[in-house]
């Protein structure tokens, strides 16, 4: 049995920063944890949603429960997660510290063979908008979030896990964002089955268990992966398709439990990014991303395909356990250049801060 669930949240609500479009110069509201400008923690309220959060994780009635975590490289992704990763981490000792090993999982149950460290992956960083005249900041380090994260990061992060990629600090259009997470998402996908496939040889077959993982990202981002999980890509990639509100829970299952995603496409190493074969106009990775473990060409996703066989979305943007409801809500709205520049017209704004920009997307409360 295959990964068969697959859990989005996107990070609580957060501090903000502004951008200077004649410069690129990026300048936090207040300092950040990791001295990155574009790496804001969450504000108390963005807290109070990480609990809930965990809160409607850990209960009973949530099944089946993440056996592996993933997250984007920023400080408030990890924050956001902190409590749910930590309540399921207590869970599992409880449960293999009393003995009780007999199965690999059970209705509200961690899976024994969990392991929850979280998996820090760049290729589901932040999306910023491309330019030719700046760097965006770059991805925080592992080493540095172990130091914020220590219940979450082992001591040298980078030997539990390896990303796919490393997106480019010069931005991407929308196309080759939802390049960058189907990439990104195959590679996830096909680690995953992997270990599942090793794990299910030493366990009888009447012991296997429904698995599913846990992914923390932003706004954008989570968009582009609910398109690449179902292969659905609007023509208007305005349309407000998948919700994605802050601390909000998605949920995607497998169509076909028994599928790979292990196509010779997806084995495909070495060589520059290129555009999938599947789709003529389909644009290809940023110039300047760096791949890692990622194949060298993006899966075959439109056209109702999706990475891994393909997934259906049962659950869009639930936000019962959360307080506050649904809020910031966020959608695209053209491609954000920053290719203003100081040749830019005097009526062009100097600065804008990141809460303008999501709020000239946003039609929920903020």
């Amino acid at each position: 049995m295959p990964l068969d669930t697959i859990y989005l949240t996107r990070h609580g609500h957060r501090l903000n920063w502004t951008i200077d479009l004649r410069t690129g110069t990026y300048k936090p509201q207040f300092p950040t944890p990791t001295g990155n400008p574009a790496d804001p923690a969450l504000t108390s309220h963005g807290v109070r949603q990480s609990h809930e959060l965990a809160a409607h994780i850990g209960s009973a009635d949530f099944n089946p429960k993440p056996f592996r975590v993933y997250s984007s490289p920023f400080y408030r992704c990890l924050q956001t997660i902190q409590p749910s990763v930590e309540t399921l981490k207590k869970q599992h000792q409880e449960r293999t510290g009393g003995g009780d090993v007999a199965e690999s999982g059970g209705v509200g149950l961690v899976d024994r063979h969990a392991e929850l460290n979280v998996r820090l992956e760049n290729g589901l960083g932040e999306w910023f908008g491309p330019t030719t005249f700046f760097n965006h900041p770059s991805h925080p380090t592992p080493s540095t979030m172990h130091t914020h994260f220590p219940t979450l990061l082992p001591p040298s992060p980078e030997t539990l896990y390896t990303p796919l990629l490393l997106p480019s600090t010069r931005g991407e259009t929308i196309a080759q964002l939802h390049n960058r997470l189907a990439t990104a998402l195959a590679g996830i996908i096909a680690d995953i089955d992997a270990e599942i496939s090793a794990l299910e040889s030493t366990v009888p077959p009447a012991q296997r268990t429904s698995k599913s993982i846990l992914i923390c990202s932003h706004a954008a981002p989570l968009i582009a992966v609910g398109r690449v999980l179902t292969g659905r890509m609007p023509e208007d990639s305005s349309e407000e398709d998948f919700n994605v509100f802050t601390a909000a829970l998605s949920t995607f299952r497998r169509r076909r439990v028994g599928i790979t995603s292990s196509s010779e496409e997806e084995q495909n190493t070495g060589g520059e990014p290129t555009a999938s074969a599947d789709n003529g106009e389909e644009s290809p990775l940023a110039e300047g991303t760096r791949l890692i473990r990622a194949t060298s060409r993006v899966p075959g996703w439109r056209g109702g395909r999706g990475v891994g066989g393909g997934w259906d979305c049962v659950a869009n943007g639930d936000c019962s356990f959360l307080s506050g409801g649904a809020e910031r809500g966020w959608h695209f709205n053209g491609e954000e250049s920053f290719d203003t520049g100081p040749m830019a017209l005097p009526s062009e704004p100097p600065a804008r801060t990141m809460s303008m920009l999501e709020a000239s997307r946003s039609d929920t409360k903020l």
